[in-house]
């Protein structure tokens, strides 16, 4: 019995470093990321301790707004068409799903330990793309014109936004030394360079979004100061980064031109997104209350491209999380959608520590990349949120309870 108790307790204390090991994997290796997650998933089974765990998930408000969504998801297999399709799409939300794992698993009371686990994997990734930009790095489809595999600056971007972000944050609110923070201020300046010389432009509207919120709360105290800084700063750094960076100027310019002929040419890459909104909206005006159901989006939207766009090309996903919610399960969809972050304002509102600020930032951030992309089905992003989540909106007494915890276990192992 003894033999067993401290397996159990054993498996809860590397549950509190694990999570860390998976932030810093986020932007290098999905394999990784897997292993890790079903690490934490086993060993969560092991410890036990299931009726204290259950009254923590159910005490935190986001984690409970995430279970409601989860939940109207499931119920729209109701009304699903085909509810197969509806199981697959339920499977895929499993990384978002991990939520009340992580939030049992973590050590709330230190959330450095896992910020700074992901932005040590955040500066690995991006040291990468500088050897690949200075032509040290090459495989796959990795160039000095394209420093990240495949497509997966659709991820390394907003990541690196947010980690731009954070870095920022500490640079000036960390209780550390001048040199540690002057030497934050000059990697977030080598990250922030970094975003101008990648290509994910969800990434990098998001970076001058998190940016205009940094300011503001740099100068809470002068509003009128802060509001003028906004709008001069931001609209500088964008300027400089058109003028100085080819890269940025190009997917600028892409993006344009891309709009502009949008009519007569959809299949482009921002023409396609605009194409999927558009019949996309279609569904939603034929199905305004409740959606086609669980799984029954790649269906109807295949039926009305035939209609609308046959020349174009169908899809299951429509590159934006709010119109994928919309079409799928409708009004209560959009609103269970968006409880999640209402609730995570409220608590970055009602909370007063060193993270609160960052809690403003976390909803921020999702709520302006999911209007590019269904970023809580995208692998990395969605377990990004989950484990965040956990680390970022830890009740005060999930403290209490992780010490309790540890204490039974300690008392039954004497």
């Amino acid at each position: 019995m003894k033999v067993w108790q401290r397996i159990r307790t054993g498996a809860g204390r590397l549950n509190r470093i694990l999570p860390a090991l998976l932030a810093c994997a986020l932007p290098l290796s999905t394999s990784a990321v897997s292993v890790l997650s079903l690490c934490i998933l086993l060993l969560w089974v092991v410890e036990g301790k299931f009726g204290q765990k259950w009254r923590v998930i159910t005490a935190n408000p986001v984690v409970v707004a995430l279970l409601a969504y989860l939940a109207v998801l499931a119920i729209g297999l109701l009304w699903s068409p085909n509810v197969k399709a509806g199981l697959i799409v339920l499977q895929a939300r499993w990384k978002i799903a991990l939520l009340p794992v992580f939030l049992t698993a973590i050590d709330s009371r230190r959330r450095s330990f896992y910020v700074w686990g992901f932005l040590i994997g955040l500066v690995a990734a991006m040291l990468m793309t500088y050897l690949a930009w200075f032509g040290f790095l090459h495989y796959s489809d990795i160039s000095q014109h394209h420093l990240t595999h495949n497509t997966f600056h659709v991820v390394y971007n907003p990541l690196l936004a947010f980690g731009i972000y954070l870095v920022m944050h500490e640079a000036v609110w960390a209780k550390a030394g001048k040199g540690f923070r002057l030497g934050l201020a000059l990697l977030a300046a080598i990250m922030t360079f970094n975003m101008f010389i990648t290509e994910g432009r969800a990434g990098q509207l998001v970076f001058f979004v998190l940016l205009a919120l940094f300011i503001l709360q740099v100068l809470a105290k002068n509003r009128i100061k802060a509001v003028a800084a906004v709008c001069l700063l931001v609209p500088v750094i964008f300027y400089g980064g058109y003028r100085l960076s080819p890269v940025f100027h190009h997917r600028v310019d892409a993006a344009r031109y891309e709009i502009a002929r949008f009519h007569t040419d959809p299949n482009t890459s921002v023409g396609q997104r605009l194409r999927f909104w558009c019949n996309s909206w279609q569904i939603i005006r034929q199905h305004p209350l409740l959606g086609v159901g669980t799984g029954g989006f790649q269906a109807s939207y295949a039926d009305i491209n035939h209609k609308l766009s046959p020349t174009c090309v169908a899809t299951d996903n429509p590159h934006n999380q709010y119109v994928l919610v919309a079409a799928m399960v409708g009004i209560p969809g959009i609103i269970a959608l968006l409880m999640i972050f209402a609730v995570m304002f409220r608590q970055a509102w009602v909370s007063h520590d060193h993270w609160r600020r960052v809690r403003f930032a976390f909803p921020l951030f999702f709520l302006t990349i999911m209007l590019t992309e269904s970023y809580l089905r995208v692998y990395e992003t969605g377990f990004f949120f989950s484990l965040f989540a956990a680390v970022l909106y830890a009740l005060p007494q999930d403290n209490r309870q992780s010490a309790a915890v540890q204490s039974d276990a300690g008392e039954l192992m004497a």
